[in-house]
């Protein structure tokens, strides 16, 4: 037994742990391949056993979603096993704080970890240096499976260092998954980039892998991809999908809100800012939309939603395929804000909303046969024959249009292989009593496109733009009835009160006025106290003359 427990005065303290190994037996011609003997366990085996929870394992490297993963899985109160996959000849260590290994023993919840060198799984079985046995062993049985290789988690490697970690979490998830139950399968993807040749040359299985060990690589068969390496037809793969990650976990020793520490100004990291989240069924019109090159997504909430998932505690069918955006917002998402996300995808995809490109509803279709039949002969090859369809020369695109039953038209898009045309993809528009749809359907299974693809058709937001213009078209030929308006209520006028005039002048008192009869004798001159005696009017009296001075009467005795 490999395994060992760590001691509880070590886990009372800030635990840092680096890889141990136990040196195994050299080969001719090989160096020691390093395997790692130590596990950290939150709580003893009784305890665990105590504990009606469920058993994760989480495959990833070190530091990133999958540590997210790890330790949401652990705090919902599960006992999770997280295999660690080191770049090779990496020093890197997983810390967890004390602080984390507190609220972990308080949920009720136990982690343990270990961990190997990438190029110890990328050799075959038989060899003494090799890892592949030992992670089956260690793994068990468990009740879910969370598998990334997000590798950038920690720190950033060359992209040869990247490709040789992919690898090796492929192989190790492939032999981790033998022993876990059929639900409960998360595969953590980017948002699906690749082109449709490269995603064929993809999906032929692990002939690629052996092919470049022929040529000096890896003796080992690697899975084709990580969702093939977990499921296969008979077991169903839940996908969660990603745009460009941002954000390291809170249990990281190098977390911090501020970017560069507090600051007069601090500027706070995008992980604290954008916590909510959005969930869409990948194959839809939402989520397409949002798979462009300026989604992102938080190692956050995709390493939450994918323990959630593979715990149970989010409502979502298995073998869903689905993608996480992040958005603005500061709160933290509790158990409901994520049930509720997760049930309004689920409602999309029962609904059959989720795979829909295009709907137009309309108040009735007098005649749904008629009406296929316009769009399937003079709307379709209208616009087969543009210059927008017609000028795509390099891939698939869409050829011709058929009527499939009475109220069903299909598109069918086609490349040539081996100068033979083979069927890649489909849209199929289908008329109801009130409304016109679009989806998208997958081409010829027995050419390798038995799915829907992820990524939209050549031509099909073409299709999409022409097909709205359809329905206008639709409604001015007679053959199906606009919508009838609804008339809002005219809003009832608004009462102006006039509000009293407002005066600084203060008043001492009330005045009474002596209430009467009008009478002509009355006004302003009236309305005060009255004389004594009544005054006459118009006969001023004047004052008597002066009598003449001396002076005066000797001047006029000399004239």
């Amino acid at each position: 037994m490999f395994t060992r427990y760590v001691s509880a005065a070590l886990i009372a303290a800030s635990v840092v742990i680096s890889h141990a190994f136990i040196p195994a037996k050299l080969a001719p011609g090989r160096s020691a391949t390093r395997f790692p003997a130590s596990t950290l366990s939150m709580s003893s085996s009784a305890d665990a056993d105590a504990v009606s929870s469920k058993k994760i394992i989480v495959i990833s490297p070190p530091g990133g979603v999958g540590e997210v993963a790890a330790v949401t899985a652990a705090k919902l109160g599960n006992s999770v096993r997280w295999f660690v996959v080191s770049p090779p000849d990496s020093s890197a260590a997983v810390s967890l704080p004390a602080s984390v290994l507190e609220d972990i023993a308080s949920a009720g919840g136990a982690i343990e970890l270990a961990g190997a060198d990438a190029s110890s799984l990328l050799l075959p079985s038989d060899d003494a240096s090799s890892a592949i046995g030992a992670v089956s062993k260690w793994c068990g049985s468990a009740d879910g499976l969370v598998c990334t290789h997000d590798v950038e988690g920690t720190v950033a490697v060359a992209s040869d260092v990247a490709d040789t970690v992919m690898d090796a979490v492929k192989v190790a998830s492939r032999e981790a998954a033998g022993l876990v139950a059929k639900s409960g399968r998360v595969a953590v993807l980017p948002a699906p980039t690749i082109d449709a040749e490269e995603e064929e040359e993809n999906e032929s299985g692990g002939a690629g892998g052996l092919f470049s060990s022929l040529l000096g690589g890896s003796s080992v068969d690697i899975p084709s991809s990580l969702e093939a390496a977990i499921g296969d037809g008979a077991l169903k793969v839940t996908k969660l999908r990603h745009g460009e990650l941002f954000g390291i976990p809170e249990s990281s020793p190098e977390a911090s809100p501020f970017v560069g520490g507090p600051r007069r100004d601090p500027q706070i990291r995008d992980e604290y800012t954008m916590r909510s989240v959005r969930v869409d069924p990948t194959i839809s019109a939402s989520g397409t939309a949002m798979m462009g090159s300026t989604t992102r997504s938080s190692r956050l909430a995709v390493g939450e939603a994918a323990a959630r998932v593979a715990s149970k505690s989010a409502p979502l069918e298995e073998g869903s395929d689905v993608f996480l955006t992040s958005l603005n917002g500061v709160d933290i998402l509790d158990s409901s804000d994520w049930s509720d996300e997760f049930k309004r995808c689920e409602e999309m995809m029962s609904s059959g909303a989720g795979a829909q490109l295009f709907k137009e509803t309309f108040e009735s279709v007098p005649d749904t046969e008629r009406l296929t039949d316009w769009i399937a002969t003079k709307w379709a090859p209208a616009v087969l024959r543009t210059y927008d369809i017609a000028g795509i020369r390099v891939g698939a695109r869409p050829v011709y249009a058929s009527k499939i039953g009475e109220t069903t038209v299909e598109i069918t898009w086609q490349k040539l292989v081996d100068f033979q045309s083979v069927t890649v993809g489909k849209m199929l528009i289908e008329i109801s009593d009130d409304s016109i749809a679009a989806k998208r359907g997958p081409g010829d299974a027995s050419a390798g496109y038995g799915s829907i693809s992820l990524k939209p058709l050549a031509g099909e937001d073409v299709l999409v733009r022409r097909l709205a213009d359809a329905a206008s078209q639709a409604i001015e030929k007679g053959l199906a009835k606009k919508p009838a308006a609804t008339k809002k209520p005219k809003p009832e006028p608004k009462k102006v009160v006039v509000a009293a005039p407002v005066t600084t002048t203060v008043s001492s008192g009330d005045v009474v006025q002596a209430k009467g009869p009008a009478s002509l004798e009355s006004g302003p001159r009236t309305a005060g106290a009255r004389r004594s005696s009544e005054r006459a009017r118009g006969k001023r009296r004047k004052s008597p003359p002066k009598p003449a001075t001396a002076a005066e009467e000797s001047s006029d005795a000399f004239q």
